[in-house]
């Protein structure tokens, strides 16, 4: 016989769905909103909606970066940014899949890459500064950084079609691989390496 109980988990996740879901509602309105104000109910195109809800969601995205970089001055600031992008945009995550299809990512694009290049910025700084005291050796910390913008890109874009690991799980990830590395056998063929696993079949 199923329990009040048994029902609790599956109500539970009902309950979060249905609150991402009204906090889509919500800003999509918020956008509608700003729009039909700027351009007026009759003029205002979907498109334009579509461009101010990816303007609102990066907006959401800077602004948690940089109000975590002001609140912890003293934290080092690469795991700092990363924890802290990987929280919002998964909290994003609908909104960002929605921008992500279609002509939404058409249309979402030219913003994205804007907000792609101002993230690397942040990196930049950190990088330079490490490479101006040797630590990089030779190697280009403005490339650095881009590549590293393009991990997190990649670790957003994971939520659109699952929700797992969470934000917290994923950002361990990328610092594991930026801290440690990858195993040198797999760079190297040196030492032992694991058989290679059979291409998968399109």
């Amino acid at each position: 016989m199923e329990t009040r109980e048994s029902f609790q988990p599956h109500q539970t996740n009902i309950g979060r769905v249905e609150r991402r879901r009204a906090k889509v509602r919500a800003q999509l309105l918020e956008a509608a909103r700003q729009v039909f104000l700027e351009r007026g109910y009759q003029d205002a195109t979907k498109e334009e909606l579509l461009v101010a809800l990816a303007q609102d969601t990066l907006q959401v995205l800077r602004e948690q970066v940089h109000a975590a970089i002001e609140q912890h001055a003293n934290a080092p600031l690469v795991p700092l940014i990363i924890r802290t992008l990987l929280r919002t945009a998964y909290e994003q995550r609908d909104l960002l899949l929605l921008l992500s299809a279609g002509e939404s990512h058409l249309l979402a694009h030219p913003h994205l890459l804007a907000g792609q290049k101002g993230l690397a910025e942040h990196f930049i700084s950190a990088l330079r500064a490490a490479a101006e005291t040797g630590l990089l050796a030779s190697y280009d910390p403005v490339l650095l950084a881009h590549l590293l913008v393009g991990m997190l890109m990649r670790a957003m874009n994971w939520w659109v079609e699952q929700d797992e690991p969470g934000p917290d799980a994923m950002a361990d990830h990328l610092l594991f691989l930026l801290g440690q590395g990858l195993p040198s056998s797999l760079l190297t063929g040196k030492g032992p390496v694991p058989p290679q696993a059979p291409m998968a079949e399109n």
